[in-house]
């Protein structure tokens, strides 16, 4: 997920593809396998993004997720002059594929997979918490597995498998979007935008919370612990050449 310079046409690029490829197969295994499929549907949009992460994550980072873009916009890990870019390329990739979506199965099949609220066993205030929470949690893990100094090479099958867990635990009450492309997509292409404010408030809050949380407490405290070392190798080792290097 690290962000390598490349042009940005490429980069917006692997960001449409990359986010028109999850909601095609994401949403897709949901039209196709209906309900109480969750298992199936969750794997399905969890090694979706393990793989895109691995081929475009060098390119563009790979958020496939406006959230994501938001989350480390707000952590001052993205410039903020390209926010509104790639969440254009991530939103024209989502409604794109549930186009596709609409062209392939013939018409709004299984509500083309659009999340909605179950309504019956959940209101709107509590499917904003699981939303909200959701992409808290995603966000975090992308931060402190991909974007984080030495970043872990598992940070492929952590983020994808951190999708996967959301829409285990609660896709049945909320479809587990944590995604406004995931939530989008479907919804305009079925025509279904019941409580997509719910969805989009939730997951844009839970993002910056958790941008927010890296930015002003994880690597604020993660400096101050390395000052400390350094600061107790010089106070041991007080010759010339063990001292730690200005800054």
């Amino acid at each position: 997920m690290h962000h390598k310079m490349t042009g940005p046409t490429r980069a917006l690029t692997a960001e449409f593809i990359g986010t028109f490829s999850l909601i095609f197969i994401g949403a897709g295994a949901a039209t196709a396998l209906g309900a109480n499929h969750d298992p199936a549907v969750a794997f399905a949009h969890g090694l979706t993004v393990m793989v895109f992460i691995a081929a475009f994550g060098d390119i563009s980072g790979c958020h496939i997720n406006p959230a994501v873009t938001v989350g480390l916009a707000a952590a001052g890990e993205f410039p903020a002059r390209r926010v509104v870019p790639y969440i254009l390329a991530q939103l024209v990739g989502a409604i794109a594929a549930g186009y596709c979506l609409l062209y392939v199965f013939g018409g709004p099949v299984s509500n083309l997979g659009a999340t909605l609220i179950d309504t019956h066993r959940i209101t709107y205030t509590g499917a904003f918490a699981f939303e909200a929470l959701g992409t808290f949690f995603l966000v975090n893990t992308v931060l402190h597995t991909a974007v984080r100094r030495n970043a872990s090479r598992l940070a492929p099958i952590a983020i994808g498998m951190t999708v996967t867990i959301c829409i285990l635990g609660f896709g049945v009450l909320t479809g587990g979007s944590i995604n406004p492309a995931r939530t989008i997509g479907p919804a305009v292409a079925a025509g279904l935008y019941d409580g997509i404010l719910v969805y989009l408030a939730a997951q844009l809050i839970g993002a910056i919370c958790a941008g927010v949380l890296y930015r002003w407490f994880w690597i604020s405290d993660t400096s101050a612990d390395q000052t400390g070392l350094h600061d107790e190798a010089a106070a041991n080792h007080p010759g010339p050449s063990n001292r730690a290097p200005a800054e």
